[in-house]
């Protein structure tokens, strides 16, 4: 931690620890119960939360019931147990270090002061006589609330991610503003607080109309969705974390075939040298020619084969310019030296005025491998001819590239077809269902379309679009 971090993080703490102390929860002797029940509350929500795009902090739904306790109990009580649900949720729920649930704790003391105090001085607490769970809301003091929760939620959002944010960039190494717009400032997380807000006056009129139960409904179903909603977010880390290894388990599995093929070729050259040698001795150089050529094809072919393997295996995703129809050729060239491959014909129509378009080569191109690999698997070693044929077209209308891929194997099952891109879905034995979805991700985060059939003279066809300007190109 730097020297300007502690200090930041001691100040904060101090201030509001200072701001605590000098600010006790008023009736505490009468009202002590309702104070207990809502840091219960505030407590509970606090369990709601994940990571940020970042993953260097958190975020939660405890706002909401935060800023619920400001209104209904005044700044300082909803200071005193908002602080408390913060720093005891930091330290049992989230695990975090002691001296983030203390700072966290602190900078939550001298938010919710100030929001409460800016909800005050805008009128709240005159339009909101509300002290007891018998009390009701009346209808014509609701309009006079637009102003104080305006006040109260910006007062809010602008100190809280100010506060949180500062600390963030200075742990992470980044610009405080850089920090801000990714960890707070992006659509999802500008959504999620907006909902968090709208709900606070929500909260209130259940808790003023019916009391603890009317928090219980209100609360009850947005904890279960958001339950619900980490599920589902663990589901699709996990089906990301199958995907790569796929994506690994299938490399390994063409780059065994390509270094066989690899190895065959060295010998020739080997041998081609070898003779190049002996020839040199007997000072015969007549063959010299032949042997040189051969030497120079297989190391073509070599190049090929790897250039191929090196774009297959790259990972991160790099837009750049892409020539569809050169590496089309460049992955037909690379796949060959797969044995699968060796008794297959290929008829390749490409179209000489598809233009550039925009994508990641090694991505893209697994998408082909992987189809190319599915065609000569389902042909086999069957008696009729063996044949993958690869059309590309250019819609200069939708401002796009199509890709056609099909082979003249047995076809596809009619009952197969609406699932043959779910994820671990596969009709081969030893398959892993794991090819086919991935493709359709690939396809789908460039912003294309992928999709297949069966025709009634056998074989199966994919059918590649893609945008020519990448993700988000259509138009």
């Amino acid at each position: 931690m730097s020297r300007r971090l502690l200090a930041y993080v001691i100040a904060t703490i101090a201030a509001g620890a200072f701001a605590l102390v000098t600010h006790p929860p008023a009736m505490l002797a009468q009202e002590w119960g309702h104070y207990v029940a809502w840091f219960v509350i505030c407590l509970v929500s606090e369990t709601m939360w994940e990571a940020t795009m970042s993953g260097t902090g958190t975020w939660s739904l405890s706002s909401t019931a935060g800023l619920s306790a400001i209104v209904l109990w005044g700044p300082e009580v909803g200071m005193w147990i908002t602080a408390l649900a913060t720093l005891l949720a930091d330290l049992f729920v989230l695990r975090k270090p002691a001296v983030r649930a203390f700072f966290n704790g602190g900078q939550m003391a001298i938010t919710a002061l100030v929001s409460g105090l800016a909800f005050d001085l805008l009128g709240g607490r005159s339009a909101l006589p509300v002290t007891d769970a018998a009390a009701t809301l009346q209808r014509s003091a609701a309009t006079q609330l637009v102003m104080p929760f305006l006040g109260l939620v910006l007062t809010y959002f602008v100190l809280n991610r100010s506060m949180v944010t500062l600390a963030v960039a200075w742990s992470s190494g980044r610009q405080w503003f850089r920090a801000l717009r990714e960890d707070w400032l992006y659509m999802g997380r500008l959504e999620v607080d907006a909902a968090s807000f709208l709900l606070v006056p929500l909260m209130v009129i259940s808790y003023t109309a019916i009391g603890y139960p009317g928090v219980l409904l209100f609360y009850a179903p947005l904890f279960m969705v958001f339950q619900s909603s980490v599920r589902l977010t663990e589901l699709k880390r996990a089906e990301e974390q199958n995907l790569r290894n796929a994506r690994f388990a299938a490399k390994g599995e063409l780059a065994a075939g390509i270094g066989h093929e690899l190895n065959n070729q060295l010998v020739a050259i080997t041998a081609r040298a070898q003779m190049l040698l002996k020839d040199a001795e007997r000072q015969k150089f007549d063959n010299a020619p032949r042997h040189a050529q051969i030497i120079l094809e297989q190391s073509k072919r070599m190049g090929v084969l790897a250039k191929g393997l090196m774009d297959y295996t790259r990972n991160q995703v790099n837009l750049e310019p892409l020539d569809l129809n050169a590496l089309l050729v460049n992955t037909i060239e690379f796949v060959k030296g797969d044995k699968r491959f060796r008794s297959v014909d290929w008829e390749v129509e490409l179209d000489p005025e598809l233009p550039e378009l925009r994508g990641d080569v090694g991505q893209i191109q697994g998408v082909f491998i992987n189809l190319f690999v599915n065609a000569a698997d389902a042909m086999g070693s069957q008696e009729t001819r063996r044949a993958i044929r690869v059309i590309t077209r250019h819609d200069a209308a939708k401002r796009s590239a199509h890709v056609e891929v099909s082979d003249t194997g047995p076809g596809i099952k009619p009952e197969h077809l609406p699932r043959m891109f779910e994820f671990m879905f596969t009709t081969k034995p030893d398959g892993h269902g794991f090819g086919l979805s991935t493709a359709h991700r690939t396809i789908e985060n460039h912003g294309g379309r992928i999709g297949v059939d069966s025709p009634e003279d056998g074989g199966a066809r994919f059918q590649i679009t893609l945008p020519l300007r990448g993700p988000g190109g259509w138009n």
